[in-house]
């Protein structure tokens, strides 16, 4: 075969959708995480976190600051690895230390065997 694809070009199209599609129902792979420092002050890192991280509210970035300081790392968020990078980069970028994890797919559930 010379020149052609075993694939016609409109189904590649309907494949990337079904892709698009079926990526964006899976759940969350990555956490951001924030870590205590001694250098900010608590108000400075709620107002950083309300700014950077879409839909949180002042009163979670309080918790999430206030839990950071009592155990030394707290979850910000779980979100697309894209949009974690994101977050993390601008948390940084800000003077805050901020972390990935991937989240860990958990296989206890029915049909698991022991």
């Amino acid at each position: 075969m010379t020149g052609t694809s075993s694939v016609p070009s409109r189904d590649l199209g309907r494949q990337q959708r079904e892709w698009r599609y079926a990526r964006h129902m899976q759940p969350p792979n990555f956490r951001v995480l924030l870590h205590n420092d001694t250098v900010n002050r608590s108000d400075y890192v709620v107002r950083v976190l309300v700014k950077v991280v879409d839909g949180l509210t002042e009163d979670t970035a309080s918790g999430i600051m206030q839990e950071a300081h009592t155990t030394g790392v707290a979850l910000v968020t779980s979100c697309f690895q894209e949009l974690a990078e994101l977050y993390c980069q601008r948390l940084r970028g800000c003077g805050l230390r901020s972390s990935l994890e991937p989240v860990r797919p958990n296989f206890s559930g029915a049909g698991a065997s022991s």
